[in-house]
């Protein structure tokens, strides 16, 4: 899924670019990813590493959610 792959790491820049979060966080969302194949929003959400808030708006950003 090229597609997804190309959302995924555009997703990833922005939360980066945006300083939502660090590297390390995303790191660890992004294992836990792999581990639960959840989304990247909820799990970083469900790790205190954004708010509700930011979850809300993320997931109005991400309509893949």
């Amino acid at each position: 899924m090229a597609g997804e792959s190309t959302f995924q790491s555009n997703f990833e820049k922005y939360l980066l670019d945006t300083e939502i979060v660090s590297v390390r966080q995303l790191a660890l969302a992004k294992k836990f990813q792999r581990i639960k194949q959840g989304p990247l929003p909820i799990l970083l959400w469900q790790l205190s590493f954004i708010t509700l808030t930011q979850l809300g708006n993320l997931m109005d950003w991400n309509p893949q959610v």
